[in-house]
């Protein structure tokens, strides 16, 4: 069985030379001419036409198809395309299938009465994260401090208000996909058709396009903007730590929510202390004098001021002395140990007095000494 001939350079208008920029205009220019909803009085004949000028667009556009129907097209009355063991063309199996898993003819959901109540709407999406990373000092860090920042990030267009579209244009159906939002592949083989299909990537999968971008935007609806904001930096966060700012990051998609603005909290090093986890450890030398004696020394505390620490009578060289909670925080704002390490100096020349006083004690001790 075999189909009335078509010819689809004659139902967009163009010579079968005309380049894919003439064919391209010719379907944008039948698409809003032959339009369901501008025809009501002749719906029917409407709906027939436009089907006729997407499926000439649909080969036409596709240099695959095109060469394809250049070389087998019809010839007296043998179609572009032999049916299948399906019966029907690939076109008319996808408009029966849609009216086999929806009941309804295709033209009647997109442009039937629900048509001027249901309207297609792109996909809102949320905009994407941006991550900073703050460095603080360890006081900042302990005590929490607010810190000025600038960056950039994509606001919503002030012109379209993230719509992509100029003012006052509006859409159209879109020319690649008539509406659709998807394209319909297929390939021929000796096994019969193959069919994939994908979204479309002129609108999206939207089904329409705007008749006029944005002047500003150029149809993202969306522009970068580099703004300041101040961060509080909280007491206690871990080194490493994570803030999130609801709102802080990109401008969203079509009316999507914006994304979050995620700061990373390090610490710059301090030449007073050295890190061990949460715990820092502070070195310090005494006397040996001190050491035999005992003494009490200031330590500095890494969120700023300093604290007594008692060294006891006979404290050895390398004895660690541990300052619960004066660490760095951790997790749930637990803080480390500031660990004080006591190195003992011994001295290397002697007063004649010194060493008299010393020998003395030696030898009360028992003490061999040279």
């Amino acid at each position: 069985m075999k189909r009335e001939k078509k010819d689809y350079y004659e139902i967009l208008g163009v010579p079968r030379n005309a380049t894919q920029e003439e064919i391209r205009k010719a379907y944008k220019r039948l698409v809003k001419e032959w339009h369901p909803d501008r025809h009501p009085e002749n719906r029917k004949e409407a709906e027939q036409r436009f089907k006729e000028i997407q499926e000439a667009y649909e080969v036409l556009s596709d240099p695959q198809k095109r060469a394809m129907y250049d070389r087998f097209g019809y010839v007296g009355e043998q179609p572009v395309y032999q049916e299948a063991e399906t019966g029907g063309s690939f076109f008319e199996d996808v408009f029966r299938e849609f009216e086999n898993i929806f009941n309804r003819d295709i033209f009647d959901v997109f442009f039937g009465e629900e048509s001027g109540r249901r309207e297609r709407r792109e996909y809102a999406r949320r905009g994407e994260d941006i991550r900073y990373t703050i460095e603080v000092n360890l006081s900042d860090l302990i005590n929490g401090t607010e810190i000025p920042i600038e960056y950039e990030r994509y606001e919503t267009c002030p012109r379209c208000g993230g719509t992509g579209v100029e003012p006052d244009s509006g859409y159209i159906s879109c020319p690649r996909c008539g509406g659709t939002g998807r394209i319909r592949e297929e390939k021929r083989s000796f096994f019969g058709y193959f069919v994939s299909e994908r979204t479309c990537d002129e609108c999206g999968g939207t089904g329409r396009v705007p008749q006029e971008l944005c002047h500003e935007c150029g149809g993202s609806g969306r522009v970068l903007r580099r703004v300041r904001r101040t961060i509080k930096i909280p007491p206690n966060i871990e080194d490493g730590g994570h803030l999130r700012i609801p709102g802080g990051g990109n401008a969203g998609y079509y009316g999507g929510p914006y994304g979050d603005l995620i700061i990373t909290v390090r610490v710059r090093s301090d030449s007073r202390f050295k890190r061990s986890g949460k715990d820092l450890i502070y070195d310090i030398t005494i006397d040996y004098l001190q050491a035999i004696l005992g003494t009490t020394v200031e330590i500095p505390l890494p969120e700023g001021g300093t604290t007594m620490l008692k060294i006891p009578p006979g404290t050895q060289p390398e004895t660690v002395f541990r300052l619960k909670g004066k660490g760095l925080p951790g997790e749930y704002g637990r803080r480390g140990d500031l660990l004080v390490n006591v190195h003992v100096e011994i001295p290397k020349n002697l007063s004649r007095e010194e060493r008299k006083v010393l020998e003395d004690l030696a030898k009360k001790r028992g003490i061999p000494v040279a």
